[in-house]
């Protein structure tokens, strides 16, 4: 957990990432997002989930849309330097990917096992287990019962819709 001053530092960024979830949930995907910020707080670069629309592709998570466009964009040192901030506690996939990018730094808004408990998932990893410290700073969760609602509803809508089928 951090410090009351240090999540006021980041909960912009977080509102940020939860209001792309919300926009995934509008394109027809599951409700993550996430952003890259640089050291001095310009946010780079967004990406929302788009695993159902337009791709059907499961590996296309938030985070590693993201981890794939800045990669594309800027060199290992100026990844080095930014944050990577998401709705949701990375997956072990997306850890994966943070691990080779250079990214060190990493915000969620909600925990994995808190997602579980909604999405059904029982026993998600937290990704802290494979971001080791010192060489990664992990923080999180910040502003979790602001990015739970999303999460409430949809899975909730989603058990209801599979449920009547």
């Amino acid at each position: 957990m951090s410090s009351a001053i240090d999540e006021n530092i980041h909960e912009p960024f977080i509102h940020q990432t939860i209001k792309l979830s919300l926009s995934a949930v509008e394109h027809g995907n599951e409700p993550f997002g996430a952003c890259l910020v640089s050291r001095d707080g310009q946010v780079l670069l967004t990406a929302e989930n788009t695993t159902c629309t337009p791709h059907h592709d499961i590996t296309r998570h938030a985070e590693l849309n993201l981890i794939s466009m800045a990669s594309q964009k800027f060199s290992r040192d100026i990844l080095e330097q930014c944050t990577l901030y998401t709705s949701c506690e990375p997956c072990l996939m997306c850890a994966g990917a943070l691990l080779w990018s250079g990214i060190r730094h990493l915000v969620y808004g909600l925990s994995s096992e808190t997602l579980g408990k909604y999405a059904g998932h029982d026993g998600l990893l937290s990704c802290r287990q494979f971001l080791p410290a010192p060489e990664f700073i992990v923080i999180g969760p910040i502003l979790e019962d602001e990015a739970v609602k999303i999460h409430q509803t949809f899975w909730s809508q989603l058990n209801q819709h599979n449920n009547l089928q």
